[in-house]
């Protein structure tokens, strides 16, 4: 199963601190769950059939005592969910460890996964939103816990002063965090305090999983002088997530930490913003390696569980137990062995399969990292040519006197493009500006890329190229100086002058995909009725905006020219299902 929440913090290991985390936990299970009392082992069971289960664990040297409770219930899907197929069973673990001087609290909740198909036929797997357990709160207001070198709070706190700068940037560094911590800065004009009070109720409950600093326009500047010539600035009303270990001198180690800009958190609603912040941080909580004293916790908790059913077979059986008696039970004992063996091997295919998936994906980053690597040495060598033959051209013109002077400084690149948008959302706002071009895909799927960011700019200004190349291509058939077809335009630039900036097309799509009803269903996408009658077409050609994470986003287009003037784009978003992710 997927998370749905998940915190690891520390406090110190005394007495009144694990009574106090035990005093807030057991309240919420008899108050909030409806259970008589929270175990110190074995299992209850609800009225409604879920069950609560404690079991404890010491290893032998005594250097660690741990506990845990799960508690199993069914959950109540969304008022628009309507797939009865899905299980609607939840997991919350909340285990608490006595281990290497410190008092470890760590809680995983498992909701169900949501299984539907959006309007253009793709499936849709997502984990059902959870809000934070309500104890983790009380913990935080009771118990003083910390994640690394920070101490997670409710409310964004402000960042106000020097001092406060360099705390901040102790807190950045320390590779011993676990959460995330958001980093925004007060619109021009704005009350920082007003801010931070506004961003705490728009990232919502990621108490436990995040830490939020705001900065005042006075520690953005401080900020931004000592940390943003390395890349790790942060604008006017935007936010930044960074990662444990930030390395603040290295410009690279920036484009690991994800920007929220302004116009994403002041356009969006407030449901988008903490989806954003959430969805994020589950998916890094999620692939995390637990630190190593919880790790062997949570395999000696996942042994015990295993071995459980086989705790029979070390107890002796009673001497006057009928022999067909003793038979039902080794029967029942051998059924349920084969049901862990079985549960074994699925997961060990789930598993073999994401490493296929993954030694895919990085052959494919492999390949596309040598391709862009070749294309940048060939580009930087043209570029050196280029520029000596323009420097050789302009002295020759000017010995030839004023007027060949004035003609050797007057140029003016009239086909420069505009400034790159920053989001995809802008991008959408300025594709309509382009005659020679038309978005008809669905906009939610492309907004969804900006809560990527660790994708970087590149994939908007590759997306840009790509719909300007478009927009060029349709103009040049508008005024007669090119007559054949996209392809054609893009793949023999030196038959015509028209500027060509687009990453590699891939033209089609494999047997197996086109063969496929639910992908081609997927990849028939909105057209113009003129193009088909239905309103649908299937786009094979695509551009890879990205193989760098796992969202790898895609934009599939068709030369509608001949139909109705212009290029169609109907698809924006992360990468459709093929063989490979289903």
């Amino acid at each position: 199963m997927a998370l749905g929440y998940r915190t690891i913090l520390t406090a110190n290991p005394t007495e009144d601190n694990l009574n106090d985390i035990i005093k807030a936990f057991s309240s919420w299970i008899t108050r909030k769950k409806g259970y008589a009392e929270l175990p110190s082992a074995g299992t209850l069971t609800h009225a409604t059939g879920a069950t609560l289960t404690a079991i404890t664990y010491a290893n032998d040297n005594g250097s660690i005592s741990a506990k845990r409770w799960t508690i199993v219930e069914d959950w109540a899907p969304p008022k628009w969910y309507e797939n009865p197929e899905t299980s609607r069973t939840g997991i919350t673990n909340v285990t608490l460890a006595l281990a290497e001087g410190r008092l470890w609290l760590w809680v995983d909740v498992e909701p169900p996964t949501l299984l539907w198909t959006n309007t253009n036929g793709r499936e849709v797997e997502e984990v059902q939103m959870s809000g934070r357990p309500t104890f983790v709160q009380d913990i935080l207001n009771t118990v003083n816990m910390n994640d690394g070198a920070a101490e997670p709070v409710s409310e964004f706190q402000v960042i106000a002063s020097q001092s406060h700068v360099e705390e901040l940037a102790r807190i950045l560094v320390d590779s011993e965090r676990i959460g995330a911590v958001f980093v925004t800065a007060a619109p021009d004009g704005t009350d920082a305090n007003e801010w931070a009070e506004k961003i705490t109720r728009l990232a919502g409950q990621i108490q436990g999983m995040g830490i939020g600093y705001a900065l005042t326009p006075e520690a953005r500047a401080i900020f931004n002088r000592q940390y943003g010539g390395a890349g790790h600035w942060v604008s006017p009303g935007a936010m930044r997530t960074y990662l444990p270990g930030v390395d603040l001198s290295d410009r690279q180690d920036a484009y690991k930490h994800r920007l929220l800009h302004a116009s994403t958190l002041r356009e969006s609603s407030e449901a988008r913003i903490r989806r954003i912040l959430r969805n994020a941080q589950l998916k890094r909580l999620n692939a995390l390696r637990i630190p190593d004293v919880l790790r062997e916790v949570d395999y000696e908790f996942l042994r015990k569980e295993r071995l459980q059913p086989f705790a029979a077979l070390h107890e002796p059986l009673p001497a006057e137990q009928p022999a067909e008696d003793e038979a039902a039970v080794w029967r029942a004992l051998a059924e349920l062995a084969e049901s862990e063996v079985t549960k074994a091997l699925n997961e060990n295919k789930a598993l073999a399969r994401r490493a296929s998936v993954a030694e895919h994906l990085l052959a494919e980053v492999q390949a596309e990292a040598d391709e862009q690597y070749a294309l940048l040495t060939a580009t930087r060598e043209e570029a050196a040519t280029l520029a000596r033959q323009v420097d050789y051209l302009r002295r020759a013109l000017t010995d030839l006197g004023a007027e060949g002077a004035t003609a050797a400084w007057s140029f003016v690149d009239q086909e420069a493009p505009k400034e790159y948008p920053e989001t995809f959302a802008e991008l959408l706002d300025r594709v309509k500006e382009l005659s020679g071009v038309r978005f008809t895909g669905d906009i939610e799927d492309a907004l969804e890329l900006d809560e990527h960011t660790v994708l970087g700019q590149a994939a908007v200004m590759k997306t840009w190229d790509a719909l300007l190349t478009f927009n060029t291509y349709s103009r040049a058939r508008d005024d007669a100086t090119f007559d054949q077809s996209l392809s054609h335009f893009v793949t023999h630039q030196k038959d015509h002058s028209h500027r060509v900036q687009i990453g590699k097309i891939v033209w089609s799509e494999s047997e197996t995909v086109k063969s496929n009803d639910k992908f081609r269903a997927q990849r028939t996408l909105p057209v113009d009725t003129k193009v088909d009658a239905t309103g649908k077409a299937l786009m094979v050609a695509h551009l890879k905006l990205s193989n760098l994470t796992g969202v790898a986003p895609r934009l599939y287009f068709l030369d509608t020219y001949s139909d109705v003037g212009y290029v169609t784009v109907g698809y924006l978003g992360s990468h459709m299902d093929n063989t490979l992710t289903n």
